[in-house]
């Protein structure tokens, strides 16, 4: 990755002083080092005093960072999966996760190394253009919000609105630009195997600590977690070729027993198993058209006169008695906002402090990314999401059409039909851009998922065009 770095060669003055005073400078500035930490805990600067003490882990973390990049992008995912406790602390009681300030270490040496280099090294792809535009809307957003904020809002209220607008800003470009890291360095079949092989296994795992209910404190089992494994065991036990068919009964039944967890045992969870329920339908579409239609009549008919009528009527009735239609006035309120900010919106979580001022008494997030969008983007930005949005489901279309049969065309599938289902589930909560008052900065960890599959869309085109370029 950035191999101009071993280019560098020792300064021609360092060279020339003498090894004692050398050895004298590293020494006194080790003393130097330790007093300071002491003294940072002798006067109860604990922060101060432990991020002292990291910083020669974090020195060789970017030294093995800058010399194994490849390597730090490609335990990505577990670090959204299974690294829960790891983070750091960023005031009033916030932490930055650790999957999003590797995203953004990645991409800040990833750009630097462009601009080093003076050439662009983004992997051809026509989702570039509107993850590009889409990040410069949220970094042009704030802007514009501050220009045009309404005078009368309290401010005060917010506490550090900035401090934490900015941290929620990151956490956008960062989830935007997982895409291009994924889909520029997983370039093997392997390593695609190793990402669907950590959401199967990490996902079991969850899966089978939430049926027995037992504590652990490493993985994430929130947002969208449930849908990328579903698919991904679906995938390989379905859609792989030569699989054999104990493996494939085995997943059957690993799966059912998932979907009665996060259906049956969870059923006032909509958003956490309907978007679910549409992936797996939309794999059945790409990969059988017969199988997609038997599997929606039987849906048909077991909500129309089965048992899934009784059931759809509960969980109807459940979310009603929780206050699941407050979010059409939600909603409308929204829309007021927006109304007045349509042009470029109010910023990222910029209309948070129109809610704690004009509603300041029952002041809510929409639980809504499409809504969220508008009002933060205002309808520049939302036409741009409509943009990728389209552009990516088309592209996933495609890569499924070109793909041969095997770890792509399987993978393809299980990526475009996971990132559709994901839209669909931008209608029910925000578990593709968290948004800051709600999944707060943290949501990082579990909306990056969705990201990595589009990443991988652009990795397996790479793939089948390279293979078509080898063919040929």
């Amino acid at each position: 990755m950035l191999s101009f770095l071993r280019h560098i060669e020792t300064p021609p003055w360092l060279e020339r002083l003498p090894r004692p005073l050398i050895i004298g400078g590293v020494v006194s500035g080790l003393a130097v080092y330790s007093l300071a930490i002491g003294a940072m805990f002798g006067t109860n600067r604990q922060l101060i005093g432990l991020a002292l003490l990291a910083l020669p882990l974090g020195l060789i973390g970017l030294t093995l960072l800058l010399y194994r990049f490849e390597w730090f992008v490609l335990i990505l995912p577990l670090t959204g999966l299974a690294m829960r406790p790891i983070s750091v602390p960023a005031g009033n009681g916030s932490e930055l996760p650790i999957s999003m300030l590797l995203t953004l270490a990645l991409s800040g040496i990833w750009i630097l190394a462009m601009i080093t280099r003076r050439t662009w090294l983004l992997a051809p792809s026509p989702l570039n253009k509107p993850l590009l535009a889409f990040m410069f809307i949220c970094i042009f957003s704030v802007l514009w919000g501050i220009l045009w904020a309404d005078p009368i809002l309290n401010w005060r209220i917010m506490g550090n609105f900035r401090f934490a607008q900015i941290a929620s800003l990151l956490s956008f470009l960062g989830l935007l630009s997982i895409p291009l890291l994924v889909g520029r360095f997983i370039q093997h079949e392997w390593q695609i195997k190793a990402y669907l092989g950590m959401f199967i296994v990490c996902g079991g795992l969850m899966t089978i600590f939430l049926i027995f209910g037992i504590n652990e404190y490493l993985l994430v089992a929130q947002g969208l977690w449930g849908l990328w494994f579903a698919l991904s065991l679906a995938g390989i036990i379905y859609l792989q070729p030569n699989v054999h068919w104990g493996w494939r009964l085995a997943g059957s039944a690993f799966l059912m027993w998932h979907l009665w967890l996060a259906a049956v045992r969870n059923s006032l969870w909509i958003s956490g198993w309907l978007p679910t329920i549409v992936g797996l339908l939309a794999m059945a579409f790409f990969a059988s058209r017969r199988i997609f239609f038997i599997l929606v009549a039987i849906v048909i008919l077991n909500v129309a006169i089965g048992p899934g009528q009784v059931y759809i009527d509960q969980v109807i009735n459940d979310n009603i008695e929780e206050g699941g239609l407050g979010r059409l006035e939600i909603w409308e309120r929204n829309l007021s906002i927006v109304k007045q900010h349509w042009l470029f919106g109010t910023g990222v979580a910029g209309y948070a402090p129109y809610n704690m001022t004009y509603y300041r008494e029952d002041a809510r997030s929409t639980h809504n990314n499409y809504f969220d969008i508008l009002a933060q983007f205002g309808v520049v930005g939302f036409s741009i999401w409509i943009w990728f949005a389209i552009a990516s489901l088309w592209y996933g279309w495609r890569t499924i059409q070109l793909a041969p049969p095997g770890i792509l065309r399987t993978t393809a599938i299980v990526a475009t039909s996971g990132w559709a289902a994901a839209q669909f589930s931008m209608m029910l909560g925000d578990w593709v851009l968290p948004f800051l008052y709600n999944q707060t900065v943290g949501g990082f960890k579990y909306t990056m998922h969705s990201w990595v599959f589009v990443g991988l869309l652009i990795s397996i085109r790479q793939k089948i065009d390279k293979l078509s370029l080898e063919q040929s």
